[in-house]
C-alpha cells in the first residue's frame, strides 16, 4: 500500500502503476493505457515466483488475522486493500489462492470487501468468464490452477456465495453463455467441499438460476446435477444440505425441466437416486415447516397460496388438455347417462365434462373441504346445474344419488396418490359404480402406468384400446371383467370410525346414509380360564383339586 500511495504521488516504481501524469509507464507493458484495474494485473503477471510465494504467505497470513481481529479488517477497508487483492486472485499460485481467501474473510467481515470484488468482476473471473484480451489465456490458466486445489474451490464456493445478491454480478453475467456459467459454479462444488462451500456454492448456484424468473434454468446440465448436486446433497446434512436443496428445487418443480432431464437420469439408471432425493427433499420442507408453524406443509398448497393455482396451472392445462379430453370420452357415452369424476380437485375435467355433457349428471368426488368448496363455488359462478359436488372417504367411493349407475368413471393423477396397498380396494369399489358397458378411464404418468394398470386390471377390469389424445401422459380405458368375482363391498364390515390409529373421516350417521344400517358388534370373547381348572369329564366327582401354582419370583 505504501508503495502504491507512492506511485500515485508521482513517485512511480518499477512494478506499480502511476497514477495519470504520476510517471512513465514500465516499459513491460507496451501500452499506454492507465486503467487502474487493468495496470496492476499485468504487474501481478510478471512477478517471479519467489516474490509470488512471498506474497502468498503474507495474504494467508493476514486472511488468519483478519479472520479475529476487527481493528485490522478497519485498517484494510481504509486503506483500499481489498480492491488491491482482488487483481491478486489472477496471479500464479499460491499468491491466488492466499488473495482469494483473504478476500473471503474480508467479505465476511465488511460489505467493502463484497462492493469490491463485485464491481470488479472478481466472481466472472473465478467462473472462468474474461472478456478477450492478450493476457486474458494466462489469468484464466492461473486460476484454473488455483482451483485445482480443494481449499481453493472451498475459498471460491464462499466468496461466490457473498457476491451472488449482488446485480451488477448478474448484469456482468448476461454477457456470456448461461451454460458456461453454471457449468463452471457447479464445477467448483466437485470433490470433496466442506459444509460452509457448499452452503456458499449452493446460496450461488440458486441466485443464478433465479435470476429473471429462472431464465438460465433450460441451460442447466442434467450430467451436472446427476453427477455433482445429487450425490453431494445426499451426503451432506445439516445446513448445507438446505442450502444444496434450494437449488435442486428449482430445477426439479420445473415441469419442462425435469421432462427433459429424465432421459438422462434413466439411461444412467439415477430414476431411483433421484427420486430418493425429492423425498428427503419434501422431509425437510416438512420438518422446517412443522418447527415453524406446527403443521406438517400442504403439497398441493406451497406458501398457502389457492389450490386451483397448482391444480390449474398453466402448464398442467395445457399437458392434460381437459376440452380436448372431455369431448373425445363423450363422444361414446350414451345420452343421459352419469359421469363420475374421482379426485376431481378443483373440477379441472368436471366443468368442461359438463359443458360436453349437458344431459348428463357429472358427480365430482374429493376428499379435500378446500376441493369441495372451490367446486361449489364454481358451479353456482357459472350455472352448471348438472354438476354434483360428494365427499368420498380415503378408501372406497360413494353410492351415487338416486342409486345411479356411472356410465364413465374418471382418474386423473389419482392412483399415484393412493397407496399401492389401497388402490385395487379403491377400483373395486369404482367397479361397483359402473353400469353395465360402462367404462373406467384412467390418466397417468408415463412413468407410473405399467404398475398401475397392473392394480386395475388386478381390480377386476380389462383393457380396451384407446387413442392417445394426451401429449404428456397416458390416457388407459377399461371395461370391467365379466368372469371377473363381484366387487367386495364398498366398505369393510367393521366400523370406519373405529380405525386406528387413524381415524375415518365418516361418523355413524355418514356411514348410514351411505351404505344402510351399521354391522352388528362382534360377540364379546369367551371368559378367560380361572385357577383352580374345574374338575375334567374323567375325573372321579369329589377328587381333591391340584395343588396351587408356585408363586412367581418377585
Amino acid at each position: 500500500g505504501d508503495v502504491q500511495s507512492s506511485a500515485r504521488r508521482g513517485g512511480g516504481d518499477a512494478g506499480v502503476a502511476p497514477e495519470r501524469g504520476g510517471g512513465a509507464a514500465p516499459a513491460a507493458t507496451g501500452d499506454d493505457d492507465d486503467d487502474e484495474v487493468k495496470w496492476p494485473l499485468r504487474d501481478v503477471a510478471a512477478l517471479p515466483e519467489s516474490d509470488t510465494r512471498a506474497l502468498g504467505e503474507i495474504a494467508r497470513g493476514l486472511a488468519d488475522e483478519a479472520a479475529a481481529d476487527d481493528e485490522l479488517v478497519e485498517a484494510l477497508t481504509r486503506h483500499g486493500a481489498w480492491r488491491a487483492l482482488v487483481p491478486l486472485c489472477v496471479a500464479r499460485p499460491p499468491l491466488s489462492a492466499g488473495a482469494i481467501r483473504c478476500l473471503r474473510v474480508g467479505m465476511g467481515r465488511t460489505q467493502a470487501a463484497i462492493d469490491a470484488g463485485a464491481e470488479l468482476g472478481l466472481p466472472l473471473w473465478l467462473l472462468g468468464c474474461r472478456e478477450p484480451s492478450d493476457a486474458s489465456e494466462d489469468f484464466n490458466a492461473n486460476v484454473a490452477t488455483t482451483l485445482l486445489a480443494q481449499a481453493a474451490r472451498d475459498d471460491a464456493c464462499q466468496l461466490l456465495g457473498y457476491v451472488a445478491n449482488q446485480a451488477v454480478v448478474h448484469e456482468s453475467a448476461e454477457l456470456y453463455d448461461p451454460h458456461d456459467v453454471l457449468h463452471a459454479a457447479i464445477g467448483l462444488l466437485s470433490g470433496s467441499p466442506s459444509d460452509d462451500a457448499a452452503c456458499g456454492g449452493g446460496r450461488a448456484l440458486l441466485h443464478l438460476l433465479r435470476y429473471q424468473r429462472s431464465a438460465r434454468l433450460p441451460a442447466l446440465s442434467a450430467r451436472d446435477v446427476h453427477d455433482v448436486l445429487v450425490p453431494l446433497f445426499l451426503r451432506k446434512s445439516g445446513e448445507a444440505k438446505e442450502a444444496l436443496m434450494r437449488p435442486l428445487r428449482v430445477a426439479m418443480a420445473d415441469t419442462a425441466w425435469m421432462e427433459a432431464a429424465w432421459p438422462y437420469f434413466e439411461s444412467r439408471g439415477s430414476a431411483a437416486k433421484v427420486q430418493q432425493v425429492v423425498h428427503e427433499m419434501n422431509g425437510l420442507e416438512e420438518m422446517k415447516a412443522i418447527a415453524t408453524t406446527g403443521k406438517a406443509p400442504d403439497a398441493m398448497r406451497p406458501n398457502a397460496a389457492p389450490l386451483a393455482d397448482s391444480l390449474e396451472a398453466q402448464h398442467r392445462v395445457e399437458n392434460l388438455q381437459p376440452a380436448k379430453v372431455a369431448a373425445f370420452l363423450a363422444a361414446d357415452l350414451p345420452p343421459g347417462g352419469a359421469v363420475l369424476d374421482v379426485g376431481a380437485g378443483t373440477g379441472l375435467f368436471t366443468f368442461p365434462l359438463a359443458a360436453a355433457l349437458p344431459a348428463s349428471q357429472i358427480v365430482a368426488l374429493e376428499v379435500r373441504s378446500d376441493a369441495i368448496r372451490a367446486m361449489r363455488a364454481r358451479a353456482r359462478r357459472e350455472g352448471a346445474a348438472n354438476v354434483t359436488v360428494m365427499r368420498m372417504g380415503e378408501g372406497a367411493a360413494p353410492s351415487l344419488p338416486g342409486g345411479a349407475k356411472a356410465s364413465l368413471v374418471l382418474l386423473c393423477d389419482v392412483l399415484e396418490l393412493v397407496p399401492e396397498h389401497a388402490r385395487e380396494g379403491l377400483v373395486g369399489s369404482l367397479r361397483a359404480l359402473l353400469a353395465p358397458g360402462g367404462k373406467l378411464a384412467v390418466i397417468c404418468a408415463r412413468a407410473e402406468s405399467d404398475s398401475l394398470l397392473i392394480d386395475v386390471q388386478d381390480a377386476g377390469f380389462l383393457q380396451r384400446r384407446v387413442a392417445q389424445v394426451v401429449t404428456h401422459r397416458r390416457l388407459m380405458l377399461f371395461e370391467a371383467d365379466p368372469a371377473a368375482p363381484p366387487p367386495p363391498p364398498r366398505f369393510p364390515s367393521w366400523p370406519p370410525w373405529t380405525r386406528s390409529p387413524q381415524p375415518s373421516i365418516c361418523k355413524p350417521t355418514a356411514y348410514r346414509a351411505c351404505y344402510g344400517p351399521s354391522p352388528p358388534p362382534p360377540p364379546p370373547p369367551p371368559p378367560i380360564d380361572t385357577w383352580p381348572l374345574p374338575p375334567s369329564p374323567a375325573e372321579p366327582p369329589g377328587s381333591p383339586p391340584p395343588p396351587s401354582p408356585p408363586p412367581s419370583p418377585p
